[in-house]
């Protein structure tokens, strides 16, 4: 069979890096003898969709797949509507958005199957049984196949009523998983470098969080902790050195710090290897320690991104994340100490946040030693402790196509409108909020450089007078001049030096 693999398309948006969700599928389907393409619309949010549509019916696939949030879910029924019209073939979605709203998803004519949960195996077992052939011919209601035994696919009836597939069991052993098809994207079209501009690739070492935080979404891979093995991990690295000549990855576990115990076995692993790779991971403020930074920074560790949330004690709290404030500050002083770049999320506009609690974030963020900084808003998307309470208070609320509206992620370039706005201010309040947080940790982060090298009470002076047009142009055309080459460093950090 031919196989097609869709991503949808983002608002305005491109993908920074390919679906490993799409890549696990592909290396399925493959593995099942069968030829495969990926599609992946959000590479290209300007194209138009009947342009996108064309290309895929030009491949003339005999099953279609699709993945969706729900932030691009309305791109994914405009697709696969035309595409259905087209080609009649059997469809079947997963994804957060379809795990999430399984009976709303498969309410879709356009729809046949669903992939509730975690989706290889199920995926697989569907490929094993369905005939595109005797589904167009015979129709689906009458199909040979018995689609009840297999756990975690929904489907409708002859009547058209949603059966519930349950759940599956997730994937016990994530080594028997074969690496994503790579080779099935075009990896030089996503945006995702390292500082030095060579290419980066993403990775994911284990599955599954313990934790429950309010704004967080565990319904795919669940809160149980899996994890691959160092020699796996090392495979897929080789792997990737080797065929595509990538060294610089990164790790998009949850929470790739939380079994310590693991960690250092890998990392023991990473350093007798000698892989020479430089990579980034995410992780929690409270499972570092200066030792463990030391030994990750040895094993080519170059930056951590944190998730910080609030810089108010009691907003921190409701969010669930159980941590505190003086553990991120000790976190990033570790972190920037051992030589690793920090990053730190922040979200602004959480439940009861006013101008005063998101201020004290903002200033927060302001006064660590983080390399970067990003200011999200908060959304409370479905399947979430926060959608849940929105609908708590106001059980009117349900998806609708608007949700093609809630990017909570902020590019600094413009103002966006808060989605859902569950804080104490407006919208007009919390959108300026976000733009002025970034603009604050920057100048933070800068006045730190010229305190570094004139001392606290002259280098904020000076870091003042620098941001008068006409002394800042000067000071430029100096050091493109070659001039005062000590303080060529006060320019833009230079974060090739920091990954190296």
């Amino acid at each position: 069979m031919r196989v097609a693999l869709i991503g949808p398309k983002w608002h305005e948006m491109v993908n920074s890096y390919p679906s490993l969700g799409l890549g696990y599928l592909a290396a399925i389907a493959e593995q099942e003898g069968h030829e495969t393409a990926i599609f992946d619309m959000g590479l290209r949010p300007n194209k138009p969709l009947t342009d996108e549509v064309r290309e895929i019916i030009a491949w003339q696939p005999d099953v279609i797949a699709y993945t969706a949030m729900t932030t691009s879910y309305q791109s994914v029924e405009d697709s696969v509507a035309l595409l259905k019209v087209a080609l009649g073939v059997p469809t079947i979605i997963g994804g957060p958005h379809a795990t999430t709203l399984p009976e709303l998803t498969l309410a879709n004519p356009n729809f046949d199957f669903l992939v509730y949960g975690e989706g290889e195996y199920v995926f697989r077992d569907w490929l094993r049984q369905i005939n595109p052939d005797e589904f167009r011919s015979r129709g689906f209601s009458r199909s040979s196949a018995d689609w009840s035994k297999i756990a975690g696919l929904w489907y409708k009836d002859e009547n058209g009523h949603v059966v519930n597939g349950g759940e599956r069991e997730l994937i016990p052993d994530l080594d028997e998983l074969p690496f994503p098809a790579r080779h099935l994207f075009d990896l030089k079209a996503y945006p995702l470098y390292a500082p030095d501009g060579e290419q980066m690739v993403t990775v994911l070492t284990s599955r599954g969080c313990p934790y429950k935080c309010s704004f967080c979404f565990k319904g795919i891979v669940g809160r149980t902790y899996r994890q691959r093995s160092p020699e796996n991990i090392v495979a897929e690295l080789r792997h990737l050195i080797d065929r595509y000549g990538v060294r610089n990855f990164y790790f998009m576990d949850d929470l790739f710090t939380i079994n310590v115990k693991r960690l250092e076995v890998i990392l023991d692993y990473f350093i007798a290897q000698d892989l020479g790779v430089r990579w980034r991971c995410l992780a929690r403020v409270d499972r570092v320690n200066p030792q463990l930074l030391a030994k990750m920074y040895r094993a080519g560790c170059r930056q951590i991104h944190f998730g910080i949330e609030s810089g108010n004690e009691e907003i921190l709290k409701k969010t669930a994340k159980h941590i505190n404030l003086d553990q991120v500050r000790q976190a990033i002083e570790w972190t920037e100490d051992a030589g690793i770049m920090s990053k730190g999320y922040f979200i602004l506009g959480l439940p009861g946040d006013n101008e005063q609690t998101m201020n004290e974030t903002i200033e927060f963020a302001a006064s660590l030693r983080l390399s970067e900084a990003m200011f999200s808003i908060a959304t409370p998307f479905p399947g979430t402790e926060l959608w849940e309470e929105l609908v708590r208070k106001n059980p009117e609320t349900a998806y609708s196509a608007d949700f093609t509206k809630s990017y909570y992620y902020n590019s600094y370039l413009s103002e966006i409108a808060p989605f859902m706005n569950v804080s104490d201010v407006s919208d007009d309040v919390l959108s300026k909020m976000a733009i002025h947080a970034r603009e604050r940790f920057l100048a933070a982060k800068q006045t730190r450089k010229f305190v570094r090298y004139f001392g606290p009470t002259l280098g904020k002076r000076v870091w003042q007078v620098s941001q008068v047009k006409p002394v800042r142009s000067a000071a430029k055309a100096f050091l493109n001049m070659g001039l005062f080459p000590r303080f060529r460093s006060l320019a833009p950090k230079d974060e090739v030096q920091a990954w190296e």
